[in-house]
């Protein structure tokens, strides 16, 4: 008896649903527009209502001031300090000056702290940014505002992807993919992450409508905000060549970030692959100044294993990553189509996460979020003629 009624329930819920996918099946399109548009107004809601304040901003405020002229050390470590102070509540700033020894020496050593700047300024792009927001609002609010616009411009640029592959009515596995990618936290914290994100999504979008001077300013774009970026762009231009799907615009973004990357790391005072290698995965030393620890195998296994089971443990990134892939696999066994521009992105996308593993490991998800979604995006491409009706009950 319990089983029949089970039953009944299950064949009575099978039917409502199809009997609603039939009712809105002329404007799922639409449908999913929308509700793109408002993920992206409540992602940007979120992030400014609620955001998580993080000590990387007190470091990204005093590289703004430096770049607006402000050169006296104990100037900008007062002022850096300052401006963060007033905008965030006492508990979150007591937490981000006494809440562990590098913490406490940085709020007390100008010098110490000024030292650390090398791994800011090369963000270039974002700390022009921050610098010229600065002079219409608060520091703070500048940082915020990087944040919460690219963070929904993300979702933006998603929907006009999914609407130029047909397939704005797989809207929510865009959602599903946003969500499980961990946008939120993109959209909240105070870093380059977001508008980094931002172009270049809308770079490998570029590259899969075949814009090659918008692939190429993009990407040279996002490496200014995040340089290490520039390892995707090699990976991608290698790729497009072996799978005959040239790039003009990826070659130019890779060796015009190439070329800037030597000119930013030395004018910008970045102390090393090593050296920040050490201290992101060893310690955090109280000053950078004579700072040079030889190099060591142990260490750097050690560091590669530590990324890996924090990763598993503590982040999604690559969960996101397996179920994609698995996706992918079933779509190909099963005959789906894939353009060969999508097809690079999707294996240049794998051996780049690969070359990023090898080079500098990182286990937070908002480090891999941007290509996290361009390989999702290409895999719900290739499911746009994926029906919500079983076959025999379209008739």
């Amino acid at each position: 008896m319990v089983a029949a009624v089970i039953e009944e329930i299950h064949v009575r819920s099978l039917a409502l649903g199809e009997w609603l996918a039939r009712l809105v099946a002329s404007w799922m399109a639409v449908g999913g527009m929308l509700l793109m548009i408002a993920f992206a107004l409540t992602l940007a809601a979120v992030g400014w209502v609620f955001p998580v304040n993080n000590w990387d901003m007190f470091a990204y405020v005093a590289a703004a001031k430096e770049a607006a002229g402000l050169t006296d050390p104990a100037a900008l470590h007062r002022e850096a300090y300052e401006a963060i102070r007033q905008s965030i509540p006492a508990g979150d700033f007591i937490v981000l000056t006494q809440d562990r020894d590098y913490r406490v020496a940085m709020y007390n050593d100008a010098a110490g702290f000024l030292s650390m700047l090398g791994f800011y300024r090369v963000k270039w792009l974002y700390v022009e940014a921050v610098a010229f927001l600065s002079s219409l609002m608060t520091p703070y609010q500048a940082i915020r505002l990087l944040s919460v616009v690219p963070a929904a411009l993300c979702v933006l640029v998603a929907a006009w992807w999914l609407g130029r592959e047909r397939a704005l009515h797989l809207a929510p596995l865009a959602l599903a993919l946003f969500v499980a990618s961990l946008a939120g936290d993109i959209a909240r914290e105070g870093a380059p992450d977001a508008i980094s994100s931002f172009l270049f999504i809308a770079g490998i979008f570029a590259f899969v409508a075949k814009k090659e001077a918008l692939v190429a300013v993009l990407l040279v774009l996002t490496f200014l905000a995040r340089p290490d970026h520039i390892a995707y762009t090699g990976v991608l231009m290698v790729i497009a060549l072996v799978m005959r799907t040239p790039s003009w615009g990826a070659t130019v973004a890779f060796f015009v970030s190439l070329a800037g990357y030597v000119v930013i790391t030395k004018t910008g005072g970045h102390p090393g692959w090593w050296v920040h290698f050490w201290f992101t995965h060893v310690e955090f030393v109280k000053t950078l100044v004579g700072f040079d620890p030889d190099f060591s195998v142990v260490v750097y296994l050690k560091s590669q294993m530590r990324v890996l089971v924090r990763s598993l443990v503590e982040e999604t990134w690559i969960a996101v990553l397996l179920v994609a892939g698995l996706a992918w696999w079933q779509m190909a066994l099963r005959g789906a189509k894939v353009a060969p521009r999508e097809a690079t992105v999707l294996v240049a996308t794998l051996l780049a996460i690969g070359a990023k593993l090898v080079i500098f490991p990182l286990n937070e998800t908002r480090f891999w979020f941007p290509y996290l979604i361009v390989f999702g995006l290409v895999v719900i491409g290739m499911m746009r003629d994926v029906r919500w009706l079983p076959e025999r009950r379209l008739a």
